[in-house]
């Protein structure tokens, strides 16, 4: 029998029939995930560095010296991406807060551990604060930092809490939820600058200062006994 004699075009018409899809089905496990860890570590330096709207599946591809047909196998799209991304550094947290939605038990220590919880957790990531603080800039909800049905289930849980006079009834839940947030996150994000004030300088420990500060207005407001 004659061996196959292929011309150029159809070396690549062969190559390039075969689907990247399967190759990747084929990677060996610890291959595989080496692979995902290191898109997920190529797109979060790029969607910080240069925001979400300008990081391109191409740029990603590039950064992780992979290709877009794999990024694309992976993780589907890029808004996928990013949410992988969040997750990764945020699953800790996530899981810890589901289980405080998931109690049966509803009273204002619950409601303290969680904002408790997202202060610590951006307080010890300093790159997942530049991330959310690009996503910010963005303002496009395709890169939305919060998750809607955490959101939903805190707000019912402090809805909850009125019915049971733990909370005021005159509190707006939602907006109590985004005032905590807000509050934390822009202390992380300006940390630096309130720091720098002359009335905070001094403080040994500003981070446990206004947390603490946090938790007493949210407990007991800020009106003095003279009104």
């Amino acid at each position: 029998m004659q061996p196959e004699i292929l011309t150029l075009p159809a070396i690549v018409n062969r190559l390039t029939s075969q689907s990247i899809y399967n190759l990747s089905d084929d990677m060996p496990r610890p291959v595989a995930e080496d692979t995902r860890s290191r898109i997920l570590d190529a797109a979060e330096q790029c969607f910080i560095h240069a925001g979400f709207a300008a990081t391109s599946m191409r740029k990603i591809a590039q950064t992780s010296n992979t290709t877009n047909s794999l990024i694309v196998h992976h993780f589907g799209t890029k808004a996928e991406l990013w949410e992988q991304v969040k997750h990764r550094r945020m699953q800790g947290f996530l899981e810890k807060q589901q289980a405080i939605l998931a109690s049966s038990e509803l009273n204002i220590q619950q409601f303290l551990d969680a904002t408790r919880l997202y202060f610590e957790l951006l307080r010890d990531d300093p790159a997942l604060v530049q991330l959310l603080a690009r996503a910010e800039l963005e303002q496009d909800l395709a890169c939305s930092r919060f998750k809607q049905e955490l959101v939903t289930g805190f707000v019912q849980r402090i809805m909850a809490g009125q019915q049971q006079q733990i909370f005021h009834h005159r509190v707006k839940p939602a907006y109590l939820l985004a005032l905590i947030l807000s509050s934390i996150t822009q202390w992380m994000e300006a940390r630096h600058q309130f720091t720098s004030w002359d009335e905070i300088q001094g403080d040994a420990d500003p981070d446990s200062a206004f947390l603490e500060t946090l938790e007493d207005v949210l407990l007991h407001g800020v009106q003095g006994a003279k009104q």
